[in-house]
């Protein structure tokens, strides 16, 4: 067999083959992006501190907030950002199901 002579048919072959792994492997890699989405969470109804970002993971229900502590408009901007977690969400029956109370403290 010469190789010289089917050289346009491998180099065909092969990229039509990268381009199929490539092409599997982006749904998998959009799905994992569309994962965690964020909600914004204003605090109050003016732009004087920066929003809270509530960050839920939709696939395994667990639940960050994500949050600038100081002024928005503070001359030696921003003091600290933090990263906290919330917990992990339980799925209920039906609508309005209470899957989680806390008694109150006394």
């Amino acid at each position: 067999m010469n190789i010289r002579a089917h050289f346009p048919q491998f180099v065909a072959l092969a990229l039509a083959f990268g381009l199929t792994c490539l092409a599997l492997a982006a749904p998998a890699q959009a799905e994992e992006v569309k994962r965690y989405r964020p909600v914004v969470v204003q605090s109050g109804d003016n732009n004087l501190y920066p929003p809270k970002v509530l960050i839920v993971d939709t696939r395994d229900g667990h639940l960050w907030l994500w949050q600038e502590r100081g002024k928005r408009d503070a001359q030696e901007g921003v003091a600290e950002t933090q990263l906290i977690y919330q917990g992990k969400l339980a799925p209920g029956r039906a609508a309005g199901d209470v899957v989680s109370a806390t008694k109150p403290r006394k």
